[in-house]
């Protein structure tokens, strides 16, 4: 289990920490500055996930969202 992302509000997927590489990370980056813009979170199917995602314009926001139970995309 890990202290940051709550189960998966779909499947009730439980990431230990090797998992969590596959599931927080940044998906668009502004070409001119180089900042991330937008964060998923992702129930990995290739980790016995439901395919559940959620996005963010930060990764705050989007583990915020993913832990409220939001879903953008299955």
């Amino acid at each position: 289990m890990n202290n940051f992302l709550n189960t998966c509000s779909k499947c009730g997927k439980d990431w230990d920490s090797d998992e969590l590489i596959d599931t927080l990370y940044p998906s668009k980056r502004d070409p001119y500055t180089g900042e991330f813009t937008e964060w998923n979170v992702v129930c990995q199917i290739h980790n016995t996930g439901c395919g559940r995602t959620v996005l963010g314009n930060s990764s705050e926001e989007a583990v915020k969202r993913w832990n409220s139970g939001e879903t953008d995309e299955m």
